[in-house]
């Protein structure tokens, strides 16, 4: 019996001013994929490892995947994450992606009301008012100003 193909979500980074070409040549091939608006450099690849490899060795995907070095292999990102990820950037697509995370975690929290309830994420305090982080693998964050009566704290 064949196994069903498993299928993970990639990471690749292009150079700039790449993504429209890359979002019209992934369509056409059928590939799922995800780029965020405010930061287009970054391709999430959302297919089989060895089809991954194939787009970028064939040059359909001109870029780098970024790599786990803890496992010396391709960084897959896990499909909560990268669903968590999608919904923020779709419902706040001028929402602020950094690579730079707060020194200190913060609390984490499901928001259980509006357009992200069910989404899981940390808080952050700022001076405007709390801060939804969602994280994917630690390597970006994205966040959005959220109210405090949106969520609610997940216990362990």
């Amino acid at each position: 019996m064949e196994r069903a193909p498993h299928i993970s979500w990639f990471v690749v980074i292009t150079r700039w001013g790449q993504w429209k070409k890359i979002a019209e040549r992934l369509s056409a091939l059928r590939v799922g994929f995800f780029i965020p608006q405010t930061y287009n450099t970054m391709v999430f690849l959302h297919t089989e490892k060895d089809r991954a490899l194939n787009l970028v060795n064939a040059g359909e995907v001109k870029g780098r995947f970024l790599v786990d070095h803890s496992t010396r292999s391709l960084l897959e990102v896990p499909d909560k994450q990268m669903e968590a990820f999608i919904r923020v950037m779709t419902e706040y697509p001028d929402a602020p992606i950094t690579t730079d995370f707060p020194i200190q975690k913060g609390t984490r929290v499901r928001v259980i009301r509006g357009p992200l309830k069910g989404i899981e994420g940390e808080v952050e305090e700022t001076p405007n008012g709390v801060q939804l982080i969602v994280a994917i693998q630690s390597l970006i964050c994205a966040r959005v100003t959220i109210g405090r009566g949106e969520v609610e704290v997940v216990e362990d």
